[in-house]
């Protein structure tokens, strides 16, 4: 049987995953871009998002809510909507 604390982590990090699918999932439909190909990006210089860029909620910590190329605020919806999936 597995340990209670790893539960409960593994469903928090599996919560954060669908949460920045799901963000991503709103932010393309609307505006018909495909959600199977292509990168994450900055909504206000479309720059591509790095790898460590785009791990849910501790990303958005580290780079205090801005891009990291163009320094645009990225909206507090996203953390949002991350830690409350």
């Amino acid at each position: 049987m597995l340990p209670q604390w790893f539960v409960l982590l593994a469903a928090g990090v599996g919560g954060l995953l669908v949460g920045s699918f799901l963000n991503a999932w709103a932010y393309r439909l609307p505006r018909d871009i495909s959600i199977a190909k292509g990168r994450s990006f900055c909504p206000a210089c479309s720059a591509p998002l790095r790898w460590q860029d785009n791990i849910p909620l501790f990303s958005y910590l580290v780079l205090r809510g801005r891009c990291r190329v163009c320094g645009a605020r990225i909206s507090w919806r996203y953390p949002a909507g991350e830690a409350t999936t």
